[in-house]
């Protein structure tokens, strides 16, 4: 008898183990919330959360190497606004920031406005817990998901089983050994590097009332955030925006500041007048590796200046940020046939 329930344990154990070893392969998500996850509980001095701009724009390994301080991003493609308060409670759970930085681009978005996969961008990147539960039952409760495909967030590979029949050898590769064009969560490959002319745009001070989801979205953020004392900077990264957006983000950036925190609007700013939409940008919302460098080299001053923030530089227990450095100003010099130094003396 004993030995048959032996038998049975060691065979519920390995199907266990085998389970979750498929599953890893099957779950194709690799995004800059994975390597945040990777990096050792506080080690982490500002964590930056928003969508795609966060990461496209802040290269966090630059920052580092010229002032010493780690960045994580709690960031994904298209994030939406009404995420990011479960951000701040999962980092909570693994690093404790001196400062985070949240990036208000997506502010003006009601959760209508977000497909399906760029809501799962976020959910199924964050690990199986009782706050990534709830993430997804207040989401889909929101957007109004039929209940019974709930389970298909819960169990991310049920969607994502037949990822290798679509993509191959390279997406089996790529959930195995992880995303080459992430340094450190900042993302820098071929094409960041391309040029795509774009029309300056001309930030509008006109306003319009923030939209009823979008305005409970972020007072439910600043009451949080001051029940939990957290040092928030919120920020607006220079790029394109449509005018109806612009002027509900000038509401939105009304009520932050009413409630006593600071907002950056590099689209405001006097003295950041430097990104050239005709060489800059990749398209209308980003900012490609030389634009990218243009707001690294600025904010990351800003950052040092205004805020206490620890130079880890020569610790040996940071030396993966050097190598991870080191990496991105290769790969850079490979596929742009130019020095790295050479552009950031440039500036």
């Amino acid at each position: 008898m004993k030995k048959n329930i032996i038998k049975v344990l060691s065979f519920i154990f390995i199907f266990l183990i085998l389970f979750y070893c498929v599953t890893k392969i099957l779950w194709n998500v690799h995004s800059p919330i994975t390597y945040f996850y990777k990096e050792p509980k506080d080690s982490i001095d500002i964590v930056y959360i928003g969508s795609s701009n966060a990461y496209a724009h802040f290269n966090s390994v630059l920052a580092y190497n010229l002032y010493g301080y780690t960045t994580g991003f709690f960031s994904t493609d298209s994030q939406y606004f009404g995420l990011v308060k479960s951000g701040l409670e999962e980092v909570e759970k693994y690093q404790k920031p001196s400062l985070y930085i949240i990036d208000i681009a997506k502010i003006a978005n009601e959760i209508d406005d977000f497909t399906e996969q760029e809501l799962r961008f976020t959910i199924d990147s964050m690990k199986i817990s009782k706050n990534r539960i709830d993430t997804i039952n207040e989401v889909l409760a929101n957007k109004k998901v039929d209940k019974d495909d709930y389970i298909n967030y819960y169990f991310s590979f049920l969607m994502y089983h037949n990822s290798w029949k679509n993509k191959g050898i390279n997406a089996i590769k790529t959930n195995i050994f992880g995303r080459k064009d992430l340094y450190k969560g900042y993302f820098f490959g071929e094409f960041t590097s391309n040029i795509t002319p774009q029309e300056k745009y001309n930030w509008s001070n006109d306003m319009q009332e923030l939209n009823m989801e979008s305005k409970d979205v972020l007072i439910s953020l600043l009451d949080y955030i001051k029940s939990k004392s957290l040092n928030v900077l919120f920020v607006l990264p220079r790029r394109g925006y449509e005018i109806e957006e612009n002027k509900e983000i000038n509401s939105a950036i009304k009520i932050i500041e009413n409630n006593n925190f600071k907002v950056i609007n590099f689209n405001t700013l006097p003295d950041f007048d430097n990104i050239d939409f005709s060489k800059d940008l990749y398209n209308f919302a980003h900012l490609n590796v030389y634009g990218a460098t243009k707001y690294t080299t600025y904010f990351a001053k800003y950052l040092k200046e205004n805020y206490q923030l620890e130079d880890h530089r020569g610790d040996k227990n940071y030396n993966s940020w050097e190598s991870e450095y080191e990496r991105f100003k290769e790969d850079f010099k490979k596929i742009n046939h130019k020095d790295f130094d050479e552009l950031l003396k440039s500036l």
